[in-house]
């Protein structure tokens, strides 16, 4: 009877440790982004998604070049790195727009109106002290124009940028404005990995339709419902993968408008890995939960806060990277 019971140990024993192997080597080989908690704080050395995180430094030797499999849904559904080859070649190919030529005048529908923004310019280029040349990322763009925070630089200073937006209507009135920068008709995701969304087209205050649970998603479908506003499906690529497919990863100026979903975005950018020097994030919230969440995590990644822009119908939070 104790050897019985012996040899049933001995094989439950082997039976464990082969699925514990069985795991572990699935854990290894798992495409996907990998998450961890270490007493309940996400391990910043897993956080981003990026292909050195899953297949070491020497990554470039392993992944061979986009092929015919690289399409936006495989990069979806496989949750693809912020800088793999295939979602930088994605942006490349099929979203971005080339900034016209410097020759080619603006085609602008009020050009005697020097800055359109609401102040955001003349706070930008106090700290930046006017600087000349410099290069900006202005997400929720809008159409080019009116009310953007780096038409002036553009014009005034010589800067160049990217501008995404992503509602179609608006953005092809973006194109047309002939702006001497990038330009993508995406969103900025929320994830650390390429992702479709359902957008609310709604003119200049356009946002990610999103909803936590069925309470929330019947209010949700009843004010979209009574507002007429329609939903669309769009594109969204990391903030990371963006500035990679344009061949940059230093920024001057990066302008953040997407209506709520800020604290996501800016959670899933590789601060490490980026040079910004200054943004301006606007918030939908005056709540000092909502302001705290976006500052403590700025201030966390090396910037300074330098206050609250409250203007009509907006608030604005100004970072100014330490030096």
């Amino acid at each position: 009877m104790k050897i019985k019971v012996m040899r049933r140990w001995k094989t439950s024993r082997r039976y464990a440790v082969i699925v514990l192997l069985s795991i572990v080597a699935l854990l290894l080989l798992y495409p996907h982004p990998r998450r961890c908690v270490y007493f309940g704080l996400m391990c910043k050395s897993e956080l981003y998604n990026l292909m050195r995180e899953t297949y070491g430094e020497q990554w470039s030797t392993l992944v061979p070049p986009p092929g015919p499999e690289c399409t936006t849904e495989y990069a979806n559904v496989n949750r693809l790195q912020q800088d793999h080859p295939c979602v930088i070649e994605l942006i490349r190919s099929r979203y971005l727009y080339q900034p016209s030529p410097p020759d080619v005048p603006l085609n602008l529908s009020r050009p005697l109106v020097a800055d359109p923004s609401s102040g955001q310019s003349k706070v930008v280029l106090a700290h930046l002290h006017n600087q000349i040349g410099g290069f900006f990322v202005e997400c929720g763009a809008f159409d080019g124009e009116y009310g953007s925070n780096s038409l002036f630089m553009e014009r005034q200073l010589k800067w160049n940028g990217i501008l995404i937006e992503p509602d179609r209507k608006s953005f092809d009135k973006l194109l047309s404005k002939r702006r001497h920068a990038w330009a993508l008709a995406v969103c900025l995701s929320t994830e650390a990995f390429p992702t479709k969304v359902s957008f609310e087209s709604n003119y200049e205050a356009g946002k990610i339709y999103e909803q936590d649970d069925e309470e929330q998603m019947k209010m949700e479908a009843e004010r979209i419902k009574k507002d007429g506003i329609k939903l669309i499906d769009v594109q969204c690529f990391p903030f990371y993968s963006i500035l990679l497919a344009v061949g940059r990863t230093r920024v001057d100026y990066f302008s953040l408008d997407v209506e709520g979903a800020e604290s996501r975005v800016l959670a899933n950018v590789p601060w490490h890995l980026v040079d910004v020097k200054m943004l301006t994030v606007e918030i939908t919230s005056q709540k000092q939960t909502v302001v705290n969440q976006v500052a403590n995590h700025m201030m966390a990644n090396g910037y300074d806060n330098k206050g609250l822009m409250k203007g009509q119908g907006f608030y604005d939070l100004v970072f100014v990277k330490r030096s």
